[in-house]
């Protein structure tokens, strides 16, 4: 017993300088200069017309994103703080405050100690994906951040139901669907905190007929108005595309195709480019196995489930019907992946799985984030050679200066050069 307790101290004291280490090393990504993305080049040229004053467009057409992020750029440049480690650090903040958030989640409904739900944090930390996309300006960690968030506020009425954490909840429902589309899977966990304790019926059957009609057509009345800002301001254009005029059945094969090699990615926590090209075939062998896993976690809560569970198997849903491939898809719930899979391990424990597998593996993973995130910093910090370390849109990098020699390359992003050089 006496060391048991030895054993969770020291792993307490490691998870005590850890954090602090991993944040310090997050929030030193503020340094990298502008990391351009496709959907970053029109992110900020969207939100440069809203703070021009000519609306949610690119180009003069709308696009498919909702108008949340676009508008917390648009204030940035309003306030003439738009620059790229604000944008950063941002991003850093709200994963973050993501993943304190999923603690509050985990504790106690997922895992009985602490530790486990940090050991979480810590993993999702050290994720090649988490790491990567943080430093980008994307809507994927600022939606992170809200979500779980909206996530903790609606596991807090297991506890006590009061109408002032159910608008909360609701509100930031709203914010997450004004920030990314997928946000609409947090409308299932919300109705269920609704319907099903006791307590909220209770509550709503106590209102008077003259406070559930005010209730209905306030719902009603903003529901609408939601409705129209994101028709407004973002389209399914992106998703119909690549529906039209495909079979059903290629179509539901190359998207599994997707999710498997996004979660092999994901688990053997380096991209497919970092890997020799003959193991990208085995890639969504692995992920089938961690797929296998997450469902065993799944299976292993049902029955306790609660927002967080539903959240989830609504979000994975939607990702199986998404007719596009990467890895930052999963950012938003790869805390829940580890989580589950991590639930899966402690279940075949008990039949007699040998420990030493998953204890090997995660130190492998660990190795491969510490090293991506160390490699990360390096890139942040390159400066006026960052186009010659970061390979995506490297002539347009050269053309802003940031190589040490000219690219012969024609092809120059003009929007990208446009932001690389008035956004530093």
């Amino acid at each position: 017993m006496n060391a048991i307790r030895k054993l969770g101290a020291g792993t307490a004291k490691a998870q005590t300088g850890i954090i602090p280490i991993l944040v310090v090393l997050y929030f030193l990504q503020v340094l990298t200069p502008l990391r351009l993305h496709p959907d970053t080049v029109v992110l900020l040229s969207v939100a440069e017309s809203v703070a021009r004053g000519n609306g949610f467009l690119y180009h003069g057409q709308t696009t498919v994103f909702p108008p949340g992020y676009p508008a917390l750029l648009a204030l940035l440049m309003k306030l003439n703080i738009a620059h790229v480690w604000v944008m950063v650090g941002i991003s850093v903040a709200f994963l973050l405050l993501g993943l304190s958030a999923v603690c509050f989640i985990l504790y106690p409904d997922f895992f009985s100690e602490t530790r486990s739900a940090l050991n979480v944090c810590i993993f999702s930390l050290l994720s090649f994906a988490v790491i990567k996309y943080s430093t980008i300006p994307l809507t994927d960690t600022c939606f992170f951040g809200v979500c779980m968030c909206s996530l903790a506020v609606m596991n807090s009425v297991a506890s006590r139901v009061t109408w002032r954490k159910l608008l909360a909840s609701a509100t930031l429902v709203v914010i997450s669907l004004c920030i990314r589309r997928i946000g609409v899977v947090l409308v299932p966990p919300l109705l269920w905190i609704l319907f099903s304790r006791s307590e909220a019926r209770l509550n709503i059957a106590r209102l008077t007929a003259r406070m559930k009609v005010a209730i209905i057509l306030v719902v009603t009345s903003a529901s609408i108005a939601f409705a129209w800002v994101i028709h407004a301001t973002s389209t399914l254009r992106d998703f119909k595309e690549v529906f039209a005029g495909r079979a059903l059945k290629p179509s539901v094969l190359g998207i599994l195709h997707f999710r498997l090699t996004e979660l092999g990615e994901i688990t053997v926590n380096l991209p497919a480019q970092a890997l020799p090209s003959v193991t990208h075939h085995l890639l969504p062998i692995v992920g089938a196995i961690t797929s296998l896993l997450v469902c065993g976690g799944v299976f292993s809560r049902r029955k306790r489930f609660n927002t967080a569970d539903i959240f989830f198997i609504g979000y994975v849903s939607i990702l199986l019907v998404w007719p596009y491939c990467d890895t930052r898809f999963w950012l938003p719930v790869v805390p829940f992946l580890i989580a589950y899979a991590g639930l899966s391990f402690k279940c075949l424990m008990q039949f007699g799985f040998w420990k030493p597998i998953p204890e090997a593996y995660a130190v492998v993973f660990a190795i491969m984030g510490v090293l991506t995130l160390v490699s990360s910093t390096a890139i942040s910090l390159s400066g006026s050679h960052f186009g010659d370390e970061y390979p995506e849109y490297h002539a347009t990098y050269c053309a802003a200066g940031y190589c040490k020699a000219a690219s012969g390359s024609l092809q120059i992003d003009e929007d990208g050069l446009h932001l690389l050089r008035t956004y530093k």
